[in-house]
């Protein structure tokens, strides 16, 4: 072989190797959720992806799992705990830190502004901080999809009207609490099994955000909305100790601002669309809308906080902000 061509071949040899080394090493974290593409949830995931795609030149991407595809809530809380899933929602850790089981109390929030009030307080700030310590994760932001209404087939207005309707609540504590509220008969069923049970009869009633009786389809089953306003769904978003630690230290700024925007959009999606939503279920697919006076359920709240009396600290604070 000539001696130009070998120069030539050692050249580009060379050259590659150099790219190689600096070129940045791309990284795909998991994040894996429960609910439906269209959901509010899966959307803000998908901001995050883009900004954090976008914020780290591509070395850093996000590959999102939705609808329990790679894992149910409680599996992929376990993997994430364990560092075997990058991220995911957790909904409360009262099973590790009982007192933070209170942002899934019945009507601890009174309205959006009163969610934006405790996001923005010292308050939010220290639970979010002894979350992650207690559980072992980087619990990096608080949001919500909306404030869980009540469905039925039957008009349930007062607690006198629940007392005899089997309500499906979603099967781990505290949710099968908001039967206390209302005065119905808990019947615990995952949210796949929902849609059946209420077609069957083996169910009379469910509870829900807009955004979830939506895309599971209740309203073809259901014919009443009552805005029974018991209890805003919230959540946050997690990650993996393992992951956060393996991130240089401008990666975890990066990663939480990312979060941090994720929660944040999926709190604006749902304001902008709570009046669209609520349009949608009744003027589009006919559920019946029927106002109540919550104040005989508000007045129930007393009977779960006798049973989770680590909670009232926290509910009181929380009471103190609006």
């Amino acid at each position: 072989m000539k001696r130009g061509v070998v120069c030539f071949i050692v050249m580009l040899a060379v050259a590659a190797a150099l790219f190689a080394a600096g070129a940045p090493e791309e990284r795909s974290l998991d994040l894996a959720h429960v609910f439906a593409t269209d959901h509010p949830v899966h959307r803000g995931a998908l901001y995050a992806k883009e900004l954090l795609e976008e914020r780290t030149d591509g070395a850093l991407t996000l590959r999102i799992y939705s609808d329990a595809s790679y894992a149910g809530y409680d599996d992929a809380v376990r993997s994430v705990r364990a560092g075997d899933l990058d991220l995911a929602p957790i909904d409360t850790a009262m099973d590790y830190y009982p007192e933070s089981g209170v942002l899934l109390a019945p009507y601890v929030f009174q309205d959006f502004d009163h969610w934006m009030a405790f996001k923005n307080s010292e308050v939010a700030k220290e639970l979010k901080a002894d979350i992650s310590e207690i559980m072992g994760v980087r619990y990096l932001e608080f949001y919500q999809f909306g404030f869980r209404q009540a469905t039925a087939n039957v008009r349930a207005e007062t607690p006198d009207d629940w007392e005899d309707l089997r309500l499906r609540v979603v099967d781990f504590a505290p949710y099968p609490e908001i039967a206390t509220v209302l005065n119905a008969r808990p019947i615990a069923t995952p949210i796949e099994e929902v849609y059946m049970a209420l077609q069957t009869g083996v169910a009379d009633a469910q509870e829900n955000p807009f955004s979830q009786i939506l895309t599971m389809h209740f309203y073809e089953v259901q014919d009443y909305l009552i805005l029974t306003d018991h209890l805003l769904a919230t959540t946050g978003i997690a990650m993996a100790q393992s992951t956060w630690d393996s991130l240089s230290s401008e990666e975890q700024e990066i990663a939480e601002e990312v979060f941090t925007a994720m929660a944040n959009r999926i709190d604006e999606i749902v304001i902008e669309e709570y009046e669209e939503m609520f349009q949608q279920l009744t003027e589009v697919h006919g559920m019946t809308p029927v106002e109540v006076d919550t104040t005989p359920f508000r007045d129930r709240v007393g009977l779960v906080l006798d049973k989770y009396p680590e909670w009232e600290s926290l509910y009181f604070q929380i009471q103190e902000l609006y």
